[in-house]
């Protein structure tokens, strides 16, 4: 193991999708990132099961797979309340890797997504939620860090999402909002880095998560009327933030010192969004209902909530303090449904779709016997591979992915988790069908043409990808797969400190001392293996 203690700085550019960031380098668009790769070592990454896209960063922070954290939302299903709510240590404690790291290592972090609670007696700063994508509360150490900060800085030019409709206005708007918090993060994070030598410091850019949902493709906005200058604005508007992100990063990495290993990296990426997750409780509902039971009765409050506009909730929601959005969501998710006549029913989500069987036994008011278990289970997986485009008779699911099967029966925290994962094909989008079909339960129109619910064009592909630069490390371009879970542990590698034994990821391959001088010895050798 290695012995020497390199200074370690961690760059994350959050859902920065690798195809666009390969096709900007090749314009000469992104110099910095350009030049890290050719001086530096890349390689691909993905999030272990793909199924559980969604949810990354808490594999990333706890070095732990998706059935060890369970976080697989950010709103998870409660089975012994029958309720959703937002994670809280309080009744499910995820691992922070800060939290293991020794007393005397100086440590800087910024904006780690759904970092679930700031680490006590942290030696450094650790601010979160100033300019995340998602919004999961504010949290700072030491107090008064954000407060200094915005005196400094001024406010976070980022602000919480809004769900939605959107138009060639409010992309504009995002487009302009997204650069000015590159430009301000960068700066903030060249404050951080310039006060000290840290030995850790770790800082995760949401600009390029926010953008790439919205700006991916001009899809989910009407055109019509807009003058050309504006629509080529806005056409470019998505390399113009990752443009702005880069020069954002080229300025941070002017303060890092020669002896210290940057790693910067994105867990997953981003492609076209087709939008099947919005349908899907419309699908599980005709199964449902074709499968011998009745609809779903559903709650007051969950049917008030799914008729008003999103963007009418989400200007509600962004108002309110973060307590009180927590509190929302049990109330009206605990009567979503009759519980004593479902026997399973769609769980949020904004990517695949999760299914949760109303078990007998693990949820407080399940109905489905355990040994009916797999017949539910085939007849949900043969309803929905079922569904066809009903002028093409394309499919629209991929495959059905049972957790047992993805996560383990016997992950610790097999039962928080949904029971089946939707995958569905990429090549057929929600809006270019104009409904679906199925020999047995039946056709779901909704008509050519119409625009997702969320406003999103973009959505997430599992293109994860990192490019590490340091003294001993090689360059040159690797085309293994590691797991997101690896990069904690090979950071804790850099800085010559032992990778705990509850992680399960391991430090990656090559990207240490004595990987390099391996390598280096074989070649010498004149072995080839």
């Amino acid at each position: 193991m290695e012995t020497t203690r390199h200074p370690v700085v961690m760059i994350g550019l959050d859902a920065a999708e690798i195809d666009v960031i390969n096709r900007l380098i090749s314009e000469g668009r992104l110099p910095h990132l350009a030049r890290l790769r050719q001086d530096g070592w890349c390689g691909k990454l993905r999030a272990d099961p793909a199924s559980f896209l969604s949810m990354v960063w808490p594999t990333f922070s706890s070095a732990q797979p998706m059935g060890h954290h369970a976080w697989y939302y950010n709103k998870l299903w409660r089975p012994e309340r029958s309720q959703l709510e937002y994670v809280s240590p309080d009744w499910l404690p995820i691992g922070n890797f800060v939290r293991d790291l020794p007393p005397d290592l100086r440590v800087a972090v910024l904006d780690l997504p759904f970092a679930a609670d700031a680490p006590v007696g942290l030696n450094g700063l650790y601010l979160n939620g100033w300019q995340c994508h998602d919004d999961f509360g504010k949290q700072e150490s030491p107090t008064g860090l954000r407060a200094e900060l915005e005196r400094r800085h001024g406010k976070p030019r980022m602000v919480p999402e809004v769900f939605g409709p959107q138009t060639t206005r409010t992309l504009r708007e995002l487009r302009a909002m997204v650069c000015a918090s590159d430009a301000q993060f960068g700066d903030v994070c060249r404050d951080v880095l310039g006060r000290e030598a840290w030995d850790l410091f770790l800082a995760v850019f949401g600009s390029t998560h926010r953008g790439s949902h919205y700006l991916w493709d001009l899809s989910q906005v009407d055109l019509q009327g807009t003058d050309p200058e504006a629509r080529r604005e806005l056409e470019g508007a998505l390399a113009e933030c990752f443009e702005s992100a880069d020069r954002a990063l080229g300025r941070i990495l002017e303060l890092v010192g020669e002896e210290a290993r940057i790693l910067v990296f994105a867990l997953h990426g981003m492609g076209p969004n087709r939008g099947w997750f919005e349908y899907l409780p419309r699908l599980l509902d005709q199964i449902h209902r074709g499968g011998g039971a009745a609809e779903p009765k559903k709650g007051l409050l969950f049917r008030l909530k799914k008729v008003l506009p999103w963007t009418l909730v989400r200007q509600v929601t962004r108002r309110i303090p973060h307590s009180w959005n927590k509190a929302l969501v049990p109330l009206w998710s605990r009567r979503m449904y009759d519980w004593g006549s479902t026997r399973y029913w769609a769980l949020p989500t904004d990517h695949n779709g999760y299914i949760r069987v109303n078990l007998e036994g693990r949820d407080a008011r399940g109905i489905v016997r355990p040994d009916d278990l797999p017949r539910v289970y085939e007849e949900v997986r043969a309803g929905l591979m079922s569904f066809r485009d009903s002028t093409t008779g394309r499919p629209i699911v991929s495959d059905v992915v049972l957790t047992d099967q993805a996560v383990g029966k016997d992950a610790p925290r097999r039962d928080q988790l949904p029971d089946m994962v939707v995958l569905w094909r990429d090549e057929v989008s929600v809006a270019d069908v104009e409904g679906v079909t199925s020999d047995r339960y039946g056709e779901i129109r909704w008509g050519k043409g119409g625009r997702f619910p969320s406003g999103r064009s973009g959505n997430h592909t599992d293109h994860g990808w990192l490019v590490a630069k340091g003294p001993g490390l090689a360059q040159g371009n690797s085309e293994d797969v590691h797991d997101i879970a690896d990069l904690i542990p090979t950071a804790f590698r850099w800085l010559g400190i032992p990778v705990p034994s509850h992680y399960v990821g391991r430090p990656i391959p090559g990207l240490t001392e004595d990987d390099v001088e391996a390598v280096a010895k074989e070649a010498g050798s004149g072995h080839r293996g």
